[in-house]
This record gives structure tokens, sequence and C-alpha cells, in this order.
């Protein structure tokens, strides 16, 4: 039985949904991911069971899958990348000067995580949150919490999420 195991983190890159629903293919880096605050979490599944009066085993038992959450850390982002993972505008001026949006935006990208080796994840349409976490100290530094959360792709046969095994 062959094994893949999967280690390490080189590069996260996002990119706008295919125009079909499904995932895209132009993904670029937002910048550097922060040492270890890269992580890929399940929730539990949500479990019904459901009893009969005459025996003490669930007749029937329904699960629905616990929602998975990729989170990691962004510790070099720039005028433009705030603009890609906040909203708002760029000036077009230098230096360029991002402001924030009246609203959120609710931003839906193609996601790609690929680790030094092993499996390569992708989450063809993913809802992607970001929020400020800056320390102004000699200890601290200005980082951007990154996370997503996989959405049911608009595109008929494609997964939510999918696990590309080595080349």
């Amino acid at each position: 039985m062959a094994s893949v195991v999967t280690l390490g983190l080189a590069s996260i890159e996002v990119g706008a949904v295919a125009g079909d629903g499904g995932p895209g293919t132009t993904l670029t880096s937002l910048g550097y991911t922060f040492e270890d605050s890269c992580t890929m979490t399940q929730d539990d599944p949500e479990i019904n069971e459901f009893f009969a009066e005459e025996v003490e085993d669930p007749i029937v038992r329904k699960m629905k899958k616990g929602r998975t959450t990729f989170a990691w850390q962004l510790m070099d982002p720039d005028a433009e990348t705030l603009q890609k993972i906040f909203g708002g505008t760029v000036s077009s001026g230098t230096p360029k000067t991002w402001s924030a949006p009246d609203v959120t935006p609710s931003i839906e990208q193609t996601v790609k995580i690929t680790p030094h080796e092993g499996l390569v994840i992708t989450i063809p349409r993913g809802s992607l949150v970001a929020k400020v976490n800056a320390q102004f100290s000699r200890k601290g530094m200005f980082l951007v919490d990154i996370s997503v959360v996989p959405l049911k792709p608009k595109k008929a046969g494609v997964g939510t999420m999918q696990a590309t095994n080595p080349a």
C-alpha cells in the first residue's frame, strides 16, 4: 500500500474562480506566510441519531460534515494585497495608498495550498475573510489573519475540496 506524507508549506496561491464555476487557473501568492501559522481544520460532524423505544441502539444515524477552515497569517502585505483581501481601492499615484471599503465585500477565490512534499490541496471556490492582527512593538509585526471556508462550486461535478497526489 502506497502512502503519501504531506509536510511543510511551499506556497499558498489565490485567484479568481473560473468563469464556468470551476477552480481558477490564474493563481498568485499574496506574500509570505508567517511561520507556523498555516492550519487546516475540520469541525466535528453533526450527528443525529434516531431511536426506537424497543431497542437501545440507534435505528438510523444521519451525519452532516463539519466545516473545513483553512487559515494562515500574511506577514508582508502591501497596498495592492490589502485591496485584494479586504476590498476597497488603491490610489494610482506613488506611493500607493489603500483605502478601506465602506461595506465589507464578500470575496470568493480559488485557493491552492502546495506543501514542500505531499498532497496539493485546492479549494475551487472559497469564502475568504481577512482581519488585521498587528502588533507595533519590537517583538511584533503587522500581520493579516486570513481564513478560507470552502463553498460548493457552481460547476457541476467539481468537489468542494480537492487533494492531488504529488507528481
